[in-house]
């Protein structure tokens, strides 16, 4: 679940003026539904729970869940990624419009850390491919050449292995317990990017190719010219994200007390 959130964008690049995902209101769920799994905070294995469980509500958040008011996140939809960075080996000014995401479905969590006491709440993801289509209007200067064009954009992030590090706080709403994301970090690395900008300098066929291949020969060094703001940026969109989420989900249906726990066990006997 908190890992469909990583997709929300590597590629929210550059800086942090992101618009298109929304928490959205919705009642606390008085009920557990048959897609969520739960686990005995006292459990030693309680990490390895929880990644199954997450594991287990992948399938569900890709289509959307209706009755929390969450939409699908396959594809993932943003309306605009707004691009400022204006020092260094790399500034940008403009923006992407309309992007789609895709491959988020094809997550693996690598591990989980929660630790309740501490409001801790740490997590890595490991994502083979993600695909990602837009407009952009971008001007400025890539390392030593310049950009200038408006079109359509096509990125593929390939392996992409993320670690997010989170201050949790427990509030209570309508007397029920409640995990909700106070701050975040998210840290990366990318195996390796192809991006392809259309019509750049205004359709210049030789220009544009040129940029194009440059881009892609020095993606890597790129992207690590662009790390701390890309992080930036990917703890904004994945705080609303995982709040969205479990703001709506009560601890006494996912992270149960013993004594929950046990009422859990008999009610799964009963359904078999």
């Amino acid at each position: 679940m908190h890992y469909y959130c990583i997709f929300a964008l590597i590629l929210c690049f550059f800086h942090k003026e992101i618009h298109g995902y929304q928490v959205k209101d919705a009642p606390l769920l008085t009920k557990r539904p048959p897609w969520l799994k739960a686990c005995r905070r006292s459990d030693p294995k309680l990490n390895e729970c929880l990644n199954d469980l997450f594991l287990e509500m992948f399938p569900q958040l890709a289509k959307g869940i209706p009755e929390m008011n969450i939409d699908a996140f396959e594809p993932l939809h943003l309306d605009q990624v707004t691009i400022s960075k204006g020092s260094g080996a790399i500034t940008l000014t403009g923006g992407l419009f309309n992007l789609v995401v895709y491959g988020p479905s094809n997550s693996t969590p690598t591990f989980t850390e929660f630790d309740l006491a501490k409001k801790k709440w740490n997590f890595g993801l490991n994502l083979p491919l993600l695909n990602i289509k837009s407009q952009y209007n971008l001007k400025g200067k890539i390392l030593v050449l310049p950009l200038v064009g408006h079109g359509a954009c096509d990125l593929r992030l390939i392996n992409v292995q993320t670690k997010v590090t989170t201050n949790i706080s427990i509030p209570l709403i309508e007397g029920r317990e409640i995990v909700k994301i106070e701050s975040m970090h998210v840290s990366f690395d990318v195996g390796g990017m192809k991006m392809k900008l259309q019509n750049l300098f205004n359709g210049n066929k030789v220009l544009g190719q040129t940029v194009n291949q440059f881009i892609n020969q020095n993606a890597l060094e790129i992207i690590g010219e662009l790390k701390d703001n890309i992080g930036e940026s990917l703890a904004s969109i994945f705080t609303d994200i995982i709040n969205n989420i479990y703001t709506k989900i009560p601890t006494d249906l996912w992270l149960l007390t013993d004594e929950q726990y046990e009422e859990y066990q008999k009610e799964l006997k009963s359904t078999k």
